[in-house]
C-alpha cells in the first residue's frame, strides 16, 4: 500500500511539473503578443471575402475598420469595433460589428472618421446597376452604438449626385466645424477627374463649395484623387495621379476654401511630379507637425512595381532635403505597394503595404528616417521663394534612384544645397508579416501613442479573405528605427547593398540574396571598391547597430537557432554570433586561422565581423544580385537576415535586414491529418506554444521531436493505414489538448487529479493482480 500511494504521489507530481507550467503565447517578435492571438486579430464576417480599407482609433481607445464584407452575392459594407485589446466590442451593434448597403449591387467601405460627438463617419463606393461599370459615392454615419444615425442625409445615407457620372470615393476628413469633405474620381467614357465634396453636419452638400457643394478639378486629361489634408486656411491640398501624357504620374491639386483651383499653386493649381521610366501612383498623403507633406504609393519599374516615397512643401515644392528631390523608390525585388502612411513623434515616417512574394502577398511595414528634419519648414519655404517661382516639376530619374540603403540621420543635406545626388537619400528598413501561407495586404496604419503601430487589411485562408488587424510592438519599430539610423559597418548611404525578399520558406530553409550596386563605396574615401566576398548572414538575433569605424568584437556567449529568443523587444548592444548548424552551440569565439570565407586579417578588422563567420552564406565575389540558400534551420523560429559585402579593404558591409519565421513543424500530425492548418494540427500546436517552449524540459522534448520526426511523418505520409492509426493513437493528446487549452483552470485541475487517480487505481490493480498469482 506504501509502494502504491509513493507512486502515485510521483505520477501526480510529475504530472503537474510538466503540464501545469504558467500559460504564455508565442508570437513572431515583430508583433504585440497581448492583442489579439500573437498579434493579429482576425474577423470572419461571413462564407466569403471580407477586405478591411479603413482604421480610425477613437480617443477612448476603441479601434474601428472598415472595408467590405461578401455574402457571395454581393458585397456588403462593413465596420467592425475592438477594444484595445484587439476583441470585438460588443458594445457595437452588439456583436462588434455590422453590415449594411446602400443599394442592391456591391458597396465598400473606403475611408472613414469619428467625429468629435464620437458618431462615424463612412465614404465609399456602390454600384448603382445602371451597368457594370456604373457606381456612385455614398456617404454614411453611424451612432456610437453602431446604428444608423437617421438624423445624418436620408436615414443615416447621402448619395452624391453626380449626373449620371461613375464615381469612387477615396479619403475623407471632418472640419473643425464639423463639416465633411470627401475626395475620388468622378467621369465617364472620356476620362475620370479628381472631386472633392463638402457636407454640413446634417447630410446636405454645401452649396456654397464649388458647384452646389462638389468640386470638380477639369481637366483635358485623366486626374484623380485618392488623399486629402486640410490647411490651417481651410484650402484643401489633395494626392493622386494626373495623365497627361497618357501615363499616370503623382500630382497635387490645391483647393481654396471655397472648392476653386488655387492658381497660385504650381500649374493653374496642380504640381505635376514625373517619375521617368514609369506610372507613379499615389495612395495616401500626411501632413508632418512642421506643414510638410508625405505621400506614399508606387512605381511601376516596367517588371514590378515599387514602393514609392515622397516629400513635399504646402507650396508644392518638393523637399530637397528629402531623398532625390524630394522622392525615394523602394525596390523590394518583387511587386509592392505602399498603401499607407503616418508620422511617428521623433518626425520619422511609417508605411504599409504589401510585397509579392513566391508564397503569396505580405503584409510591410516601412521605417523611413526623418531626413531633412534639420531645415525648418520656415527656411525651406524661403529657400524655394528664391529658387523657383513656379514649384511644378521635379524628376526621379532611373539612375538616381535607390532602395533600401541606410543613411546616417547626422549626414542630412540641407534643402538650400543644389546637388541632390544619391549620398541625401532618404533611409528605409522594414518587416514583413505575413499573417496567412496566402495573400495579406495592409491598406492603412496609425501610430498610437505608446508608439504601438496598427496596421489594417486582410488575410487569406485558403478559400477568402478576412479582415486583418495588427499590432507591432513598439520595440519592433524602435529597431526599425534604430536599423535606419545605421546598421552594419557603413552606414552613411553610399553602400549601394539591399537585401532581396526572402522567398521559399520551409520548415528547415528559405531564400533570400542581395543586390550590391558597382557604385559600392567606403565612407571615408567615396571611390569604388572591388567586393571580394558577398553572401548573406542570419541568425536569431537581431544584428546590432554600428556607426561607421566602430569596429567591436564580439562578447556574448553564441545564440542557437533552435530557440526563439526570450527577449525580442531588446536590441542587443554587441555582435550576436550565430552558427549555421542549429544543433550546434560554439561556446569560445574562432580562431584566427578557422575556415571563413573572409580573408583573414579582416577577422581583426572587420566590422561586426563575428556576425558574418557564423550563420553565413557564401554566395560568389563582384557586383550584381545574388541568391543564397538558408539551410539547415530550425521549424517554427524566427530569423533576421541582411545580404553582406567584404570590401577590398577587408572592410564588411551590410544592407538592410529582414526577418522571417520558418514553417510550423508538427511532422507527425501534418502527415496523419494531411494539412498545417487542420483543426487537430492547430490544436496540438497550440499546446506546444502554451505549454512546451517556455520550460526547458518542453524544449528538449520539442527539439528531439524536430530531430527524429521528420523520417517517421515520411513514413506516415505515404500509408494510408498508417495515417489512420496514428490519428486514433493522436486522439487522447488532442482531447488531453483541448482541455488544457480551453477549460478553466479549477476543471484542469480536478481532470488531471482524475487522470493520477485513475492511472494510480489502474496500477494498484495490475499490482493486486500480480500478488494473486504469486500467492496461487
Amino acid at each position: 500500500m506504501y509502494q502504491m500511494n509513493r507512486r502515485f504521489r510521483m505520477i501526480l507530481l510529475l504530472v503537474a511539473a510538466v503540464l501545469l507550467p504558467t500559460l504564455s503565447s508565442h508570437a513572431a517578435e515583430n508583433l504585440d503578443p497581448a492583442f489579439g492571438a500573437k498579434g493579429v486579430v482576425i474577423t470572419d464576417f461571413g462564407v466569403a471575402d471580407d477586405e478591411a480599407s479603413a482604421l480610425t482609433v477613437q480617443p477612448d481607445g476603441k479601434i474601428l475598420l472598415a472595408g467590405f464584407s461578401s455574402n457571395s452575392v454581393v458585397k456588403d459594407i462593413a465596420v467592425a469595433r475592438y477594444l484595445s485589446d484587439g476583441k470585438l466590442d460588443t458594445s457595437f451593434h452588439t456583436a462588434g460589428y455590422v453590415t449594411f448597403n446602400v443599394g442592391d449591387g456591391n458597396a465598400v467601405a473606403r475611408a472613414m472618421a469619428v467625429q468629435e460627438d464620437g458618431k462615424i463617419v463612412i465614404a465609399g463606393t456602390f454600384d448603382n446597376g445602371a451597368n457594370e461599370a456604373s457606381s456612385e459615392i455614398f456617404l454614411a454615419r453611424l451612432t456610437n452604438e453602431g446604428f444608423p444615425d437617421i438624423s445624418f442625409g436620408a436615414d443615416g445615407k447621402l448619395v452624391l449626385p453626380l449626373e449620371g457620372k461613375t464615381g469612387s470615393a477615396y479619403d475623407l476628413q471632418v472640419t473643425a466645424e464639423g463639416d465633411i469633405l470627401v475626395v475620388g474620381t468622378a467621369g465617364d467614357t472620356n476620362g475620370l477627374n479628381a472631386i472633392v465634396a463638402r457636407i454640413d453636419p446634417q447630410g446636405v452638400l454645401d452649396g456654397s463649395f464649388g458647384e452646389d457643394g462638389i468640386a470638380i478639378v477639369a481637366r483635358d486629361y485623366e486626374t484623380a484623387a485618392h488623399s486629402l489634408v486640410l490647411l490651417a486656411d481651410n484650402s484643401i491640398l489633395l494626392a493622386g495621379y494626373s495623365k497627361p501624357e497618357e501615363v499616370a504620374g503623382l500630382c497635387l491639386f490645391r483647393l481654396k476654401a471655397d472648392g476653386t483651383l488655387d492658381e497660385s499653386f504650381g500649374t493653374k493649381g496642380e504640381v505635376q511630379v514625373p517619375v521617368e521610366g514609369g506610372e507613379a501612383v499615389v495612395y495616401d498623403m500626411v501632413a508632418q507637425a512642421d506643414g510638410r507633406l508625405v505621400i506614399v504609393g508606387s512605381y511601376d519599374n516596367g517588371s514590378y512595381r515599387e514602393v514609392l516615397l515622397g516629400r513635399f512643401l504646402a507650396s508644392g515644392a518638393a523637399d530637397t532635403g528629402f531623398g532625390t528631390g524630394g522622392l525615394v523608390r523602394n525596390d523590394l525585388g518583387s511587386d509592392s505597394v505602399g498603401y499607407g502612411v503616418a508620422i511617428q513623434k521623433d518626425g520619422s515616417i511609417l508605411a504599409t503595404g504589401f510585397s509579392e512574394t513566391n508564397e503569396g502577398k505580405d503584409i510591410i511595414l516601412l521605417q523611413y528616417g526623418a531626413q531633412g528634419s534639420e531645415v525648418t519648414a520656415s527656411s525651406t519655404t524661403e529657400t524655394t521663394e528664391t529658387t523657383s517661382t513656379d514649384p511644378t516639376t521635379t524628376a526621379l530619374a532611373n539612375n538616381q534612384s535607390l532602395t533600401t540603403e541606410e543613411t546616417s540621420p547626422t549626414t542630412t543635406k540641407s534643402a538650400t544645397t543644389a546637388d541632390t545626388a544619391d549620398d541625401s537619400l532618404a533611409t528605409a528598413t522594414y518587416i514583413a508579416e505575413s499573417v496567412s501561407v496566402y495573400d495579406d495586404e495592409s491598406r492603412a496604419l496609425t501610430v498610437l501613442a505608446d508608439g504601438r503601430v496598427l496596421a489594417a487589411g486582410y488575410a487569406g485562408n485558403g478559400d477568402d479573405t478576412d479582415f486583418a488587424l495588427l499590432r507591432f510592438s513598439a520595440a519592433a519599430v524602435d529597431t526599425l528605427a534604430d536599423s535606419v539610423a545605421g546598421a552594419g559597418g557603413i552606414t552613411d548611404g553610399n553602400s549601394f547593398i539591399r537585401t532581396t525578399s526572402i522567398t521559399n520558406i520551409s520548415r528547415n530553409s528559405a531564400m533570400s540574396g542581395g543586390a550590391i550596386d558597382e557604385r559600392i563605396t567606403l565612407i571615408d574615401e567615396l571611390i569604388p571598391l572591388t567586393v571580394t566576398a558577398r553572401g548573406v548572414c542570419f541568425g536569431t538575433t537581431r544584428h546590432p547597430v554600428f556607426r561607421a569605424g566602430a569596429a567591436e568584437t564580439s562578447t556574448t556567449t553564441p545564440t542557437t537557432p533552435t530557440t526563439t529568443p526570450t527577449t525580442p523587444t531588446t536590441t542587443p548592444t554587441t555582435p550576436t554570433t550565430t552558427p549555421t548548424t542549429p544543433t550546434t552551440t560554439p561556446t569560445t569565439s574562432p580562431a584566427a586561422g578557422s575556415s571563413s570565407i573572409l580573408p583573414a586579417a579582416s577577422k581583426e578588422t572587420a566590422f561586426n565581423y563575428e556576425t558574418v563567420l557564423f550563420g553565413q552564406t557564401s554566395d560568389g565575389s563582384g557586383v550584381g544580385t545574388f541568391g543564397s540558400n538558408i539551410v539547415n534551420i530550425t521549424p517554427n523560429t524566427v530569423y533576421y537576415v541582411r545580404a553582406y559585402a567584404v570590401l577590398s579593404d577587408e572592410t564588411v558591409v551590410y544592407g538592410n535586414e529582414l526577418s522571417f519565421e520558418t514553417s510550423d513543424a508538427c511532422f507527425i500530425a501534418t502527415a496523419a491529418y494531411g494539412s498545417v492548418l487542420d483543426k487537430h494540427v492547430v490544436l496540438l500546436r497550440d499546446f506546444r506554444d502554451a505549454y512546451l517552449k517556455d520550460n526547458s524540459l518542453g524544449r528538449s522534448f520539442v527539439a528531439l521531436y524536430y530531430r527524429f520526426s521528420p523520417v517517421i511523418a515520411d513514413i506516415i505520409g505515404h500509408n494510408e493505414f498508417l495515417k489512420q492509426a496514428v490519428r486514433i493513437c493522436l486522439w487522447p493528446w488532442v482531447a488531453f489538448s483541448y482541455i488544457m487549452l480551453h477549460l478553466a483552470i479549477a476543471a484542469k485541475i480536478a481532470l488531471l487529479l482524475f487522470g493520477a487517480a485513475s492511472a494510480g487505481m489502474v496500477m494498484y490493480s495490475l499490482k493486486t493482480k500480480e500478488k494473486v498469482k504469486e500467492t496461487l
